[in-house]
């Protein structure tokens, strides 16, 4: 059996970051089951510093995306002209099919989630749960967004149908994701990390329809396997082909 080749320098990164978002859902969970008080930004008190660290983790962690220079994964900055290295002589026609698949997957991702969000909204307005088990599902959304990129992505699975996080149309979209349950709270605190999301979703979706190019394995050189330098897919099920035993 061929040895896997060594985690490249952003695998590694990668590995840190999802470690740092599951000690922060662990805090938050363990907050939730003995002080969930402290996670009640509306009951008028002062915001507690683990809700203020939650915030802020997120928060940066959707800025980032619109730094061009943030070092992120190919799968988000292809947005940006830096990522794009054009396929001779791509055609436009395939181009144009390949952005139609890509939006039928997305408008399938879009209608699971809100339905399936939906339901937390409705036990939030019934008064069946609080803000502290909203604020738990942000956290718990957080810490999702890159087990999806490094671990299982029941999105690109099971709607999507894209080949690995590189090509995946709705790369950003984690951002707006994580803050949806904070959408439901009518508050500062969780309004402003949905302002965020939308804005990063927003943009996004912007450069997708005036580049689709830089989107696409057949216009875009460096989301193919063979220029890949990444290997974000090294741990991923399905197992990738190029680390298969």
């Amino acid at each position: 059996m061929q040895a896997l080749p060594r985690p490249t320098k952003l695998t590694i990164k990668y590995l840190w970051s999802v470690t740092f978002r599951l000690a922060v859902f662990l805090l938050v969970a363990v907050l939730f089951l003995w002080k969930p008080e402290w996670l009640d930004f509306t009951a008028g008190k002062h915001v507690t510093v683990p809700l203020v660290l939650l915030w802020l983790a997120v928060a940066c962690s959707m800025l980032a995306q619109l730094n061009p220079k943030s070092g992120l994964t190919a799968g988000c900055m292809k947005q940006y002209p830096n990522r794009f290295d054009p396929v001779p002589d791509y055609h436009p026609q395939e181009l144009g099919q390949a952005v139609k698949k890509q939006n039928r997957g997305a408008l399938k991702v879009a209608a699971v989630w809100l339905l399936f969000n939906l339901i937390f909204g409705i036990l939030y307005w019934r008064k069946t749960i609080g803000v502290a088990e909203l604020v738990l599902l942000c956290a718990f959304y957080y810490l999702s967004d890159l087990i999806c990129v490094l671990f299982f992505c029941p999105f690109q699975t099971f709607l999507m149908g894209n080949q690995c996080c590189v090509n995946c149309r709705i790369f950003a979209w984690g951002s707006w994701m994580m803050a949806t349950p904070m959408a439901f709270i009518p508050h500062w605190f969780s309004w402003s990390l949905v302002g965020i999301g939308l804005v990063v979703l927003i943009v996004w979706e912007t450069r997708f329809r005036r580049y689709p190019e830089r989107f696409w394995c057949g216009s875009n050189k460096l989301l193919q396997c063979a220029h890949c330098q990444e290997q974000l897919c090294r741990y991923k099920f399905p197992r990738s082909p190029r680390f298969r035993g």
